[in-house]
């Protein structure tokens, strides 16, 4: 498509018409005052032009390079933003975030954020949603943690032993008034055994994560931690 152009003619001293011609994209304000001044030195006494159009002109000229100016300035700072928004997402990667969502249970979804996204110039978080905490069994004499199945039952060398870790309702270890670990045997009776209740010792906690990832926009995030 061919650039849009602007023409003025003027009539000399000498009875001779003057046509100039110059392309929109390259006009400037300045070009416009030359042009006017250059036709009040061309045209006729006795026949002069109509510089009110070439004004009209040279205004609208005004407003299209203000709103170039404008939409450059919008750009940049969309740029400046989106830098800015990326950089915050990537900082968030390995920390725990949250969206203010909910899971069947009505308690707030937490997720571990793993890598960041642009979509369609929307800034997205992979993350994987951390489903429950997973408490860990040591064996107090071999140092080396411990096996236990969903109900409980202690593990030695692949074998179920007769003793189980008691577990709440969420899986987590319960404990004794004394703040030790509740072991009981295969009656659900509490075990007092000593060389067994020193046996086996809480070894911390970790999360469990959901097996498949999922990705939540950015400005959906509500908190980070």
């Amino acid at each position: 498509m061919a650039d849009s152009v602007i023409t003025s003619s003027a009539v000399g001293v000498d009875g001779n018409s003057y046509t100039s011609q110059v392309s929109n994209d390259q006009l400037t304000n300045e070009d416009f005052l030359r042009l006017m001044l250059e036709e009040m030195k061309q045209q006729d006494p006795t026949k002069p032009m109509d510089s009110a159009a070439l004004m009209d002109s040279q205004l609208q000229m005004s407003q299209i390079q203000a709103n170039t100016d404008m939409t450059n300035a919008m750009n940049a700072m969309s740029l400046s933003y989106t830098s800015s928004a990326l950089s915050t997402a990537a900082n968030m990667i390995g920390h725990v975030v949250e969206d203010g969502s909910t899971n069947d249970q009505g308690l707030l979804k937490s997720y571990k954020v793993e890598t960041v996204e642009n979509k369609d110039s929307e800034l997205y978080v992979n993350v994987r949603e951390i489903t429950g905490i997973t408490d860990a069994l040591v064996n107090s004499e071999t140092e080396e943690l411990t096996l236990y199945d969903a109900d409980g039952f202690i593990y030695e060398n692949e074998t179920q032993t007769g003793y189980r870790v008691s577990l709440d309702y969420e899986g987590r270890f319960t404990y004794k008034d004394d703040g030790s670990l509740k072991i009981v045997d295969e009656n659900n009776e509490i075990v007092t055994d000593e060389a067994i209740t020193s046996k086996y010792v809480f070894a911390g906690s970790s999360a469990r994560y959901a097996e498949n990832t999922s990705s939540i926009p950015l400005a959906s995030i509500v908190e980070v931690r």
